[in-house]
């Protein structure tokens, strides 16, 4: 069994020594491409956890309808508080949402001059429970508070959180269908690559044939072939990409760095990058088992 690994290993890097010229552009593409889909992995995943971060710290807000009778904003509060989803419910007047107004102008509080607190609505400043704090269930719990009929209008950001997510689900959806188009060209490439490299081999092999040596003799140094070029090309899409993640912080201007500072701009995480290394891993051993199975079809 060593003896045949070693074989194997002398044999596939001798492959690669006299095909050094098709092997170098095989891998060249393959990064190419596997580089292509890693970018549209890391933005999707960043939207996405963008999203998350984003959706942690939605609050819906619930103006009660001018009139309400103060009498009743104790007992909607608790049968807001115990509708499914939502952890806290604060009250706020009209003269707490002046208050808020004015320490939000700051210096500029002096364009509230005139404006009485009586012409701002009351309202309900409701927080999620974690779990609810997406679109999905964030709609669900809406649909409960618009069934309450004290409530005029219920505001979450509900444009920001569709659009957001549309967003996420059409890069990804352009991540699949654009990863599928360069994997098909990967083992198309890796799989033409492959049967130059077993035709330039051709009597060498079919030497093999006569002496009897096995198919895995003949095979599996091809197969090898294929797995390493897919290796190269996936290690050496991460390393750009990682060089490209670090090195677009260098050209932000410094006044949008301070805004940046509060989104976090994440690489791929550990598992992704092994999931990519694995399907380049798979890719170039399939091209290779394509191009073997269509030239050493007869050995």
């Amino acid at each position: 069994m060593i003896s045949f690994l070693q074989y194997v290993m002398r044999r596939t890097f001798q492959n690669m020594r006299g095909n050094l010229f098709l092997n170098l552009i095989t891998i060249g593409i393959i990064v190419v491409s596997m580089l292509i889909f890693s970018t549209f992995t890391l933005l999707a995943f960043n939207l996405t956890n963008f999203l998350k971060i984003w959706e942690e710290k939605i609050e819906v807000i619930a103006y009660l309808k001018r009139g309400t009778p103060a009498s009743e904003v104790e007992a909607l509060l608790s049968k807001t508080r115990l509708l499914d989803g939502i952890e806290v419910v604060r009250y706020i007047s009209p003269y707490d949402a002046m208050s808020f107004m004015e320490n939000k102008l700051g210096g500029q509080k002096n364009l509230l001059e005139g404006i009485q607190p009586a012409i701002l609505p009351s309202s309900f400043e409701i927080q999620l429970k974690k779990e609810y704090r997406n679109s999905t269930k964030l709609k669900e719990v809406v649909s409960y508070l618009k069934q309450i009929p004290q409530f005029e209008e219920i505001q979450y950001g509900q444009e920001w959180v569709e659009t957001f997510s549309t967003i996420v689900h059409i890069l990804r959806l352009t991540q699949w269908i654009l990863g599928g188009l360069l994997l098909i060209g990967i083992i198309f490439i890796t799989s033409n690559t492959l049967q130059l490299t077993i035709s330039t081999r051709r009597e060498e092999i079919e030497v093999m044939h006569w002496v009897g040596a096995s198919p895995a003799y003949v095979r599996v140094p091809f197969y090898m072939e294929g797995l390493i070029q897919g290796l190269l090309g996936g290690a050496l899409a991460i390393l750009f990409l990682f060089l490209m993640h670090q090195g677009l912080f260098l050209y932000i201007p410094e006044s949008m760095q301070a805004w940046l500072a509060k989104i976090p701009v994440l690489f791929l995480p550990p598992e992704t990058i092994l999931w990519t290394l694995l399907g380049g891993m798979v890719l170039g051993l399939f091209g290779s088992f394509v191009a073997s199975m269509r030239v050493l079809r007869y050995k």
